[in-house]
């Protein structure tokens, strides 16, 4: 099972990815990335590059994310109580998204919040969350981890990824994915 959709785009229909989402009740997560990349498009499941294959894997490796063996790992996330969208349905890759994408979905994603009201809100790149609050003219400094500042305006509790590549140090990393591991009771692993 792929992913892919195809959604109107000015007089064209464009492909792109479906939100992964349940039909009805609540969400433990919900995982926001800003844009479908072209190759997550063209394979039909979410997070295909090298920084999402990262994503994935420590998703799994944390014990966040139970994944049955030869599974896409977003054919998962329902069974785990999670879901995930793109602030943006119109695939480009990292560079495009632009500060205008994020002003458009934000009306659109405080909707998904608002219908499934997760417990905690996983934006996957930091320059995602500070593009919306830009968006929407909130002057809240940001941080890879958990960003108490930003809860009251999502509803939620909000944690930021450190992906690989970004200005995350491995200092930084190691504190947020530990406080997160804490906040979703889930036993750091070994080693």
């Amino acid at each position: 099972m792929d992913h892919k959709t195809t959604i109107p785009f000015g007089s064209q229909t464009i492909e792109t990815l479906e939100d992964i989402l349940p039909e009805n009740g609540t969400l433990k997560i919900l995982f926001i990335g800003r844009t479908p990349s072209l190759k997550s498009v063209r394979v039909g499941h979410y997070f295909q590059g090298s920084r999402g294959s990262y994503f994935w894997k420590v998703l799994k490796e944390t014990g966040i994310l139970k994944v049955p063996q030869d599974e896409f790992p977003d054919d998962s996330l329902l069974a785990n109580g999670y879901g995930i969208t793109h602030i943006s349905k119109i695939p480009c890759e990292y560079q495009n998204f632009t500060a205008a994408e994020a002003f458009i979905g934000y009306g659109s994603l405080m909707e998904k919040i608002d219908r499934y009201r997760p417990e905690l809100i996983v934006f996957t790149y930091k320059n995602a969350l500070d593009r919306i609050l830009t968006a929407i003219k909130h002057k809240i400094p940001t941080e890879y981890g958990f960003n108490p500042d930003c809860d009251p305006l999502f509803h939620s509790a909000v944690f930021v990824f450190p992906m690989p590549g970004t200005p995350c140090t491995r200092a930084q990393s190691a504190i947020a994915m530990n406080d997160l591991l804490n906040f979703l009771k889930i036993t750091p692993p070994k080693g």
